[in-house]
């Protein structure tokens, strides 16, 4: 009888999954077959063209550097937002009181609940070259970067308010981590005078490996996905468009089947890359 009970159980929780998925792999596909026709404003009857409009795409060179510098945002969000989620994790965790804590997570995680609309627009505030820090820079006679004014600097400008919004949410995996790790353990290393230092390289550092894996696949989808943060920043700018600009300018553009293509292909680099690496953490956990 409880059997019954818990496979029906798993049935109705199962059943909005499905539906949703079922949904999801529509669209998804449904994209992917128009991307083999040859669909724009001028020719606005689909007409079948293969894979001929993902040559024209390889071809391209604005989608070929905006896939690059996708690709080169999201490893560099991996590499730094892990990084800096393990540093601010460690900090937090060794504040002892718990409200000071929570205060300051909340503020480390905060950027997370702006819309990235709105991050870009500060960002502009920011960096405006007039105004914002290099008011500050100027006052202090360091030197004042153009910023997002500059092709030179606008791609690492954005680049670093993105570290500063998702490194919050990296720390608050590692931080779940570390919180795991048995207090007594911790106690015993402080009374045989450990430093902090070594309590986190040997003793919180290695039980961050369950928290790597969900940390690093967030950080590529998020980078993968940018828009709104470039677009807001800069508008249609070469030197920081991403692949998905790169979508959104060729549908404004007309060219329908181009920016299904692209779309295809920002579902195909996901599946790729996160599959995998979300079996492979599967495998951990269940052997650990």
């Amino acid at each position: 009888m409880k059997m019954r009970i818990g496979n029906s159980k798993i049935l109705i929780f199962s059943v909005p999954v499905l539906i949703f998925g079922f949904i999801l792999l529509y669209l998804v596909l449904w994209n992917a077959y128009y991307s083999l026709f040859n669909w724009s404003q001028l020719s606005p009857v689909p007409k079948f063209a293969g894979l001929g409009v993902y040559a024209g795409l390889l071809g391209s060179q604005l989608f070929q550097t905006a896939l690059e510098r996708t690709l080169m945002w999201a490893l560099g969000l991996v590499l730094v937002g892990n990084a800096m989620g393990l540093a601010l994790a460690a900090l937090l965790y060794f504040v002892r009181n718990s409200r000071l804590r929570t205060v300051y997570l909340s503020i480390f995680v905060y950027p997370l609940a702006v819309p990235m609309a709105a991050v870009g627009l500060i960002s502009v505030w920011l960096f405006n070259v007039k105004m914002g820090v290099n008011v500050w820079l100027a006052a202090l006679h360091l030197p004042t970067p153009l910023w997002l004014a500059s092709p030179q600097t606008a791609f690492p400008t954005l680049f670093l308010v993105t570290v500063w919004v998702f490194s919050g949410l990296s720390a608050l995996f590692y931080l779940a981590a570390y919180s795991n790790v048995d207090q007594s353990i911790i106690e015993s290393a402080r009374v045989d005078g450990a430093s902090a230092f070594t309590i986190f390289r040997r003793l919180l550092l290695p039980s961050a490996k369950s928290a790597s894996i969900v940390s690093t696949a967030l950080l590529f989808l998020f980078a993968l996905r940018l828009f709104a943060l470039p677009y807001v920043s800069t508008g249609l700018n070469p030197y920081t468009e991403t692949i998905v600009v790169n979508l959104y300018f060729y549908y404004i553009s007309t060219f329908f089947s181009s920016s299904a293509a692209v779309s295809t292909v920002v579902v195909v680099i996901a599946m790729i890359v996160i599959i995998p690496y979300a079996m492979y953490g599967l495998k951990r956990w269940i052997s650990q």
